[in-house]
């Protein structure tokens, strides 16, 4: 299993519980990082990554579940997480454009935004 669905099953399930609305696409491909939060060599690292990552969001229709994004007024900008219902081409309700142009500084600077109770909740899922 990919780590950016052992994440967002873990937000799914609640175990992310003071965040209301998903996760933020920075925290998801820095908790992907090995290890954890480590920055990107470069900046076309990091956009290659950070696609990656969207594409294989977009495409996801597992077990009853989707990615979804929510638009965050603390993040201005898109939130992700698991939703039950039936996939379509556009179920994630966002472009890899928006991401990369609201969190693309964030993530290249490797300023993923885990904090200590992120990290503590992503050390029980890996």
């Amino acid at each position: 299993m990919k780590d950016w669905v052992k994440i967002l099953k873990a937000y799914h399930e609640g175990k992310f519980d003071r965040y209301f609305y998903g996760l933020t696409p920075r925290l998801i491909v820095g908790a992907c990082q090995v290890p954890i939060g480590v920055p990107f060599e470069n900046d076309i690292i990091a956009y290659n990554v950070t696609e990656k990552i969207f594409k294989e969001m977009r495409k996801y229709n597992k077990d009853g579940l989707i990615v979804s994004s929510n638009q965050c007024d603390i993040h201005k900008g898109p939130v992700m997480r698991f939703i039950e219902a039936d996939w379509t081409e556009s179920s994630i309700g966002t472009s890899f454009d928006k991401i990369w142009n609201r969190y693309s500084d964030e993530i290249i600077a490797g300023n993923f935004g885990i904090s200590s109770y992120d990290r503590q909740i992503l050390n029980t899922i890996f």
